[in-house]
């Protein structure tokens, strides 16, 4: 088997390219182009990725003079089509679509594989996603579409993500998405056992979260087998409803994180915290990146714990995009 050349749009910190490197076709990828805008993510991919070149603007890669590639990686922003975003299309995170769109009728590529939030099948974006399916057939392009959940790839974080596989094929053409796995690591396993006092709340965050009405309504105490959203300021508001053990008696409450958020409308209620015996503590960026299917220190050797977090929040779950790799060529 001939090197799969991948180009990796909207890389951020490269959960494709490690995704490949997981997969059963380690051996035949050649990743040495990427594109990310972002100093602190590019950061991060080129100190795991020394020898890849970063074009960063999409917006200004001449494509016609890109090399030959055999696989094209990446999904536009998601605020726009967010539940919690503002849901006009008009805006430049949404339109950088058009510049997929554009490489993937010049160059060709055999693969394409796609990922946004699940909003992005609602009802609502039915015409702007017919206009993007309409621009692909157009060009050849057959695409299988599947909603998959991390906690169905062996990680403990309840995260719901739409992902489009397209390939280039004059005939009629179906992948077959991975199966879901029955999941054996949970939330209590990704712990750090030692966490540095920093991490800890003092007495007045706690009573500002016990004092809660969403905290004494219980509408977001955790209840069943898995955990919400971690959310892009999670880490720093101090006003929390989603915690992982129960406040009042200490037991664990969910096996499972829920998925990892940006920053929205609902943030000024949400924080991710764990409680130990007598003190109650944020989530950790190691165990941000555990939830996600990331090395321990993927981030935090080259960037502060600041922008981990971010990194981490935003990234895709790792195994899941194995899952799909391992499946595709």
């Amino acid at each position: 088997m001939k090197k799969i050349k991948l180009l990796d749009t909207f890389a951020w910190v490269w959960w494709f390219h490690l995704a490949l490197e997981q997969s059963i076709w380690k051996e035949n990828i050649e990743c040495i182009w990427y594109s990310e805008i972002d100093k602190f993510a590019s950061s991060v991919y080129e100190n795991h990725f020394p020898w890849t070149k970063n074009y960063w603007d999409i917006t200004k890669i001449d494509i016609e003079n890109l090399p030959e590639l055999d696989l094209l990686t990446g999904g536009f922003p998601c605020t726009d089509v967010s539940v919690a975003g503002k849901w006009d299309l008009t805006k430049w995170r949404t339109i950088l679509v058009e510049y997929l769109l554009q490489i993937l009728e010049k160059k060709q590529p055999k693969y394409f594989v796609f990922e946004n939030v699940k909003w992005l099948m609602s009802k609502k974006f039915d015409t702007f996603r017919e206009s993007i399916f309409e621009r692909m057939r157009d060009a050849w392009y057959e695409v299988t579409i599947e909603v998959l959940n991390t906690k169905d790839f062996w990680l403990p974080q309840n995260r719901e993500r739409v992902f489009m596989v397209w390939k280039l094929s004059p005939h009629t053409w179906i992948y077959h998405f991975p199966i879901w796995q029955e999941l054996t690591t949970f939330l209590k396993d990704i712990l750090e056992e030692e966490v540095e006092e920093k991490y800890y709340l003092n007495e007045k965050q706690i009573e500002k979260i016990e004092n809660s009405n969403f905290v004494q309504e219980k509408r977001r105490i955790q209840k069943w087998n898995t955990c919400e959203t971690l959310l892009a300021r999670d880490y720093k508001d101090p006003k929390c409803t989603k915690v992982l053990y129960n406040l009042f008696n200490n037991r664990v409450m969910k096996d499972i994180s829920w998925t990892l958020w940006t920053w929205s409308w609902l943030t000024n209620k949400q924080w991710y915290m764990v409680v130990g015996k007598t003190n109650i503590r944020k989530l950790t960026p190691t165990e941000y990146a555990r939830l996600q299917g990331f090395p321990d220190n993927w981030s935090t050797d080259f960037v502060s714990n600041s922008q981990a977090y971010k990194q981490m929040w935003n990234a895709i779950s790792v195994p899941v995009v194995k899952s799909i790799f391992d499946n595709l060529f």
